[in-house]
């Protein structure tokens, strides 16, 4: 009787108190296989749904009632990008996305803290007084993350060569591919809270925008690259579409 006793317990507690996530989860990449680990205040159930989108979470891993959690994905596939939510069966506590590059261990670092916000009027400034432009973005590193294949990471392949030709020299890309993994560098630093971003939800489009660098692109729903460019005019981020939203609230 005491383990029925224990669970009922446990399963009252949640409900009367809700769960909370303590911290940020742990994702571990190692060859195909990922590991998701996470705390909650109390006991809970341990669910993982995973797939190719956000909006496509159809597969399913579990784990037993408890306050550590751990779920092991087996049998990814390699240079895939997957995106899952975390926590019970009752209550989704958290969601995010991972690359299997099918190398060695891989740990996905927790979005950065973000830093002590400066006051609007210091932003105008920073963005609107004139000064020599910025330097070009060095082409990608080996200390910068590795991007996915092209194909994978931009949205319309029959446009690249295009955008490439009008908007790679700003970066000094060497190729299309160099000017699309730049693209995708881009996209992280905005999951990691270290540039603004705007979603605009009436056509799905995540907008990205750099005030250092000036450096500004456009993603779909999936998270494909849809342009990649600096624009000329200072006013130009203040008039584009949408609302701002923090890295953990993205959608995808």
């Amino acid at each position: 009787m005491r383990p029925l006793y224990l669970f009922l317990l446990l399963w009252m507690c949640s409900l009367a108190h809700g769960v909370e996530l303590l911290g940020e989860p742990k994702v571990t990449v190692t060859g195909t296989t990922a590991t998701l680990q996470w705390k909650t205040d109390v006991a809970c159930g341990t669910r993982v749904s995973y797939g190719p989108t956000a909006d496509q979470l159809t597969q399913k891993a579990e784990g037993p009632v408890t306050a550590a959690h751990e779920v092991v994905l087996q049998d990814l596939k390699q240079g895939s990008t997957y995106h899952y939510s975390l926590g019970s069966a009752r209550q989704r506590l958290h969601a995010g996305s991972f690359l299997v590059t099918g190398g060695g261990d891989v740990a996905v670092p927790p979005k950065a803290e973000a830093p002590a916000r400066k006051s609007v009027l210091e932003q105008m400034r920073e963005v609107f007084t004139p000064g020599p432009k910025p330097a070009p973005q060095a082409p990608a590193t080996m200390a910068q993350p590795r991007a996915p294949p092209t194909q994978v990471t931009w949205g319309r392949m029959e446009t690249l060569r295009d955008h490439f030709e009008r908007h790679g020299p700003d970066f000094k890309s060497r190729n299309p591919d160099e000017y699309a993994a730049q693209a995708w560098q881009h996209l992280q630093r905005g999951r990691a809270g270290e540039v603004w971003m705007k979603w605009d939800e009436s056509d799905g489009t995540l907008r990205v925008f750099d005030p250092k660098t000036r450096a500004f692109a456009a993603y779909n729903r999936d998270g494909t690259t849809k342009t990649f460019f600096r624009p000329g005019n200072p006013s130009y981020w203040d008039r584009q579409p949408g609302r701002p939203i923090q890295a953990s609230k993205l959608p995808f």
